[in-house]
């Protein structure tokens, strides 16, 4: 990376650093700095403001962090290897396989707990991209990969249909999971998650030249020494892995992993994969970030989900960027 995206990098950590403040201090009731400060410098439980600070806020904040971040990375990857700057996450079936495994699970064994979704979502995700990699077959499957997903996504949705037409309770639940929330998540599921997020993210980064090699073409790339098959499969492995973890902690959030690595690209223009994928990551924290404080400050004392704030916020967003890039290719 040079100089001048290290800077960028760092103008944008400090950004998403003030939104994690932010987070941490804003919402049904507002506290000031010091009520944070006095919290990390001497927890008191019994104290109620920096109770909800720490217990509360911050599993929350944290987990808007780690989603943004995931959802940013798995967003740049597909747009990558599909070849298609529209190009999301849900293009691998990853959503719908986790929703399949989660109203499935209702369905078989009644109420769950929060941790029991959560494995059910990853689960079913990772489910999702073996057999849309399948589908997709061997070689250059930039084209097949995403007619692939698609295909599987409405299998699974048209399967979900029928499970929450047939069980009112898995009705209720699902719809609530469907959403897109962070209010349910806690440490624990934290402390699970996002080691296979970060784990996404490194196996991204680890791959972004083969990949970005791959984009060039399927002959080329062989004429550089690339298994097209295998780039292929270790890029949509790291989509798996990143998707997989946010869904699982916050349910299928749209929008931020197709519009943060367009911004993620306007910080720095003409940048690699990689130095990309590596700005992506604050780009998605930080939309994240602001729109889940955004939900339950504006809202108060009740509050909107994740999922209803980026829908409202993303829609005008990604109109925004179709007509961009129509106008550019006139």
């Amino acid at each position: 990376m040079t100089f001048s995206a290290n800077h960028r990098l760092a103008l944008l950590s400090a950004a998403v650093a003030a939104a994690l403040i932010a987070a941490l201090c804003l919402g049904a009731q507002d506290y000031p700095p010091s009520v944070l400060l006095s919290a990390l410098r001497a927890y008191d439980p019994d104290d109620p403001a920096q109770a909800i600070v720490i217990e509360m806020r911050l599993p929350r904040a944290l987990a808007a962090v780690i989603v943004g971040a995931a959802l940013a990375v798995s967003g740049l990857l597909m747009q990558a290897l599909a070849r298609n700057p529209l190009a999301d996450p849900g293009l691998t079936g990853v959503n719908a396989g986790a929703a399949l495994a989660v109203v499935g699970g209702l369905w078989t064994f009644g109420a769950l707990s929060q941790g029991a979704v959560a494995a059910l979502a990853l689960s079913g995700a990772g489910a999702a991209a073996l057999v849309v990699r399948a589908l997709a077959g061997a070689g250059d499957s930039t084209l097949r990969l995403p007619l692939a997903g698609a295909a599987f996504a409405s299998l699974c949705m048209a399967l979900v249909a029928l499970v929450v037409l047939l069980n009112p309770e898995a009705r209720n639940i699902y719809r609530f999971w469907m959403v897109g929330s962070l209010s349910l998540a806690t440490g624990a599921q934290l402390m699970g998650l996002a080691p296979v997020a970060l784990a996404g993210i490194a196996l991204g980064l680890m791959a972004a030249r083969r990949i970005e090699a791959l984009m060039l073409g399927a002959e080329l790339g062989a004429a550089l020494g690339l298994h097209p098959g295998r780039v292929m499969t270790l890029g949509l492995v790291a989509v798996a892995l990143t998707a997989g973890a946010s869904v699982a902690i916050a349910g299928p959030v749209g929008f931020i992993g197709l519009i943060a690595p367009h911004l993620a690209r306007l910080v720095l223009p003409g940048a690699g994969l990689a130095t990309t994928l590596v700005l992506a990551c604050p780009v998605g924290a930080g939309i994240a970030l602001l729109a889940d404080t955004a939900g339950r400050w504006l809202a108060r004392p009740a509050e909107l989900p994740l999922g209803i704030v980026l829908a409202m916020i993303g829609a005008p967003a990604f109109m925004a960027l179709v007509r961009r890039m129509l106008r550019e290719a006139r």
